[in-house]
């Protein structure tokens, strides 16, 4: 098959921080599959130059949004415009991994599952979450969404709410079309497990892929939501110049401060 992991950044360049890493933590890996971010046209032409230099194969894409829709979130603006992975049809089969994701270990057996695949959603677990989804492109498929997008219901006003309406049946499909949670672990969950010593032997090493779902690790705040410390020593590793000794100390310090406040409230 010909396949490949894709990612989306628009609304300009404040994603490149996270497609860097997603980027990293995929070569880190030994995958030999290809990593394509597909890009508005707001993105700089800096940025799909980084991206480029470091192995990533820009598609141009048009914007696509829903009438109406009223986002959860300002960001989820341009998040319709993920749908366009459907007509990547060069590619047999995708892996879509969010912007604000990172590859803990080798996911290729992920091109193996069968369309359509992704993984539950933390709040409601028979729904599933789009930071990580297995998918057949189709042009066919792409016109029916697009057919359907201002009239179907989205529960969170973005891609997320409206492809649980796509996908309806994704529950009641068989097991191998919902992707064990490891697939795409929250950050804080991730950091739950490991501050605790018999959730972290016995769970830690399912984690596989880590989705920065409530705070971005390159935003200015500090990274308080857990694992922050993963998600930096992916980055330095593009960017050398920030792997100081006392930027280790901190991010360690941000992660066991997750952990102090964890504590406080289950004691």
């Amino acid at each position: 098959m010909n396949c490949a992991y894709v990612t989306l950044i628009c609304n300009g360049d404040a994603y490149l921080p996270g497609v860097e890493a997603l980027g990293e933590s995929l070569k880190a890996t030994g995958t030999s599959k290809l990593m394509v971010a597909m890009a508005s046209a707001d993105v700089s032409e800096e940025t799909r130059a980084r991206l480029e230099a470091q192995g990533w194969q820009i598609r141009d894409i048009a914007p696509l949004h829903k009438a109406g829709a009223q986002p959860l979130f300002p960001r989820f603006d341009d998040v319709f415009a993920k749908l366009r992975a459907w007509q990547l049809t060069e590619f047999d089969k995708v892996v879509l991994l969010d912007a604000d994701t990172l590859v803990l270990q080798n996911i290729d057996e992920l091109f193996l599952r069968p369309y359509f695949a992704a993984a539950p959603d933390f709040l409601m677990p028979d729904r599933f979450n789009s930071g990580v989804m297995v998918l057949d492109p189709s042009e066919e498929t792409f016109a029916r969404m697009v057919e359907v997008l201002d009239k179907a219901p989205t529960y969170d006003g973005g891609d997320q709410g409206f492809l649980n309406t796509f996908f309806a049946d994704w529950f009641a499909m068989p097991v191998a079309h919902r992707l064990p949670a490891g697939y795409n672990l929250m950050h804080f969950i991730l950091q739950f497990l490991r501050g605790h010593p018999v959730l972290q032997r016995s769970l830690e090493r399912e984690a596989k892929v880590i989705h920065y779902a409530i705070q971005k690790p390159w935003h200015a705040a500090p990274q308080l939501s857990g694992a922050a410390q993963d998600w930096w020593q992916m980055y330095a590793r593009v960017h050398p110049e920030l792997d100081t000794d006392w930027r280790h100390r901190v991010h360690k310090l941000e992660d066991r401060t997750f952990d102090r406040v964890i504590e406080a409230f289950i004691r």
